[in-house]
């Protein structure tokens, strides 16, 4: 099985957040270094870029479809996510003296790509491994070495045969299978970029690190108890 990770083609412009979406701030009583955002307030609120492509990114890595794409995946029955609406506030503009002037009934509708397929813990033989030192029971806070083997991030056995899915501590990785890679080239969708997984850029030291935060930032609530409560990263 050839597996890919899909990502923004960084040709194009991202969509922004409007002010009124807000992230929960968490502070640490052990360690000041801690200090994160954690769970996005919903709905996504955003700015867009007057030409929108078939599929658009923000700046946080949110993955967001048009209507049209979104009767495409769902007509290839597509599997491995549910879908958010998305309140578009306005366009960027283009200078400051542009100002955000729109008209509301040209606004395309956009949806949230939230991603509940799963293909478990990266391997060990990935690279990929928890520190215990550098996380904290006292915060939640978890810190994971980076890959240096990207040709063993996903083990066919944990994989739940979905079109798209993420593997832990890699949320804002999201993979999808061939037949998805194959329908984009089919019908020409824009506005992404598909690798092949053994081509993911591996890290470059043994400094580099991730820090995901917890499994519920990412997915809905009941579907990160699920896969969260036994592994601990709920």
């Amino acid at each position: 099985m050839v597996y890919y990770h899909i990502n923004s083609n960084w040709n194009n412009k991202r969509a922004e957040w409007d002010s009124r979406v807000n992230m929960a701030q968490i502070i640490c009583p052990r360690s000041s270094g801690h200090m994160r955002g954690g769970i996005r307030s919903n709905p996504l609120v955003l700015k867009i870029p007057k030409k929108t492509n078939d599929t658009l990114w923000t700046w946080y890595s949110e993955f967001l479809i048009t209507e049209n794409t979104r009767q495409i995946f769902e007509k290839a029955g597509f599997t491995g996510y549910i879908l958010k609406p998305v309140e578009i506030s306005g366009y960027i503009a283009k200078s400051k003296k542009a100002g955000m002037i729109v008209e509301p009934e040209r606004l395309p509708i956009l949806w949230e790509v939230v991603i509940t397929g799963w293909a478990g813990l990266a391997p060990l033989d990935s690279g990929v491994n928890l520190s215990e030192s550098r996380s904290c029971s006292e915060c939640g806070y978890l810190s994971y070495s980076m890959f240096t083997n990207p040709a063993k991030l996903i083990l066919e056995s944990q994989w739940d045969k979905s079109d798209f899915f993420i593997v832990w501590p890699l949320p804002k990785f999201i993979f999808v299978t061939e037949r998805v890679v194959k329908l984009f080239e089919q019908l020409k969708l824009k506005g992404t970029d598909f690798i092949p997984v053994d081509q993911l850029e591996p890290a470059k030291t043994g400094n580099e690190t991730l820090s995901p935060g917890r499994l519920s930032y990412w997915m809905p609530d009941d579907r990160a108890h699920q896969l969260g409560d036994p592994l601990g990263i709920y």
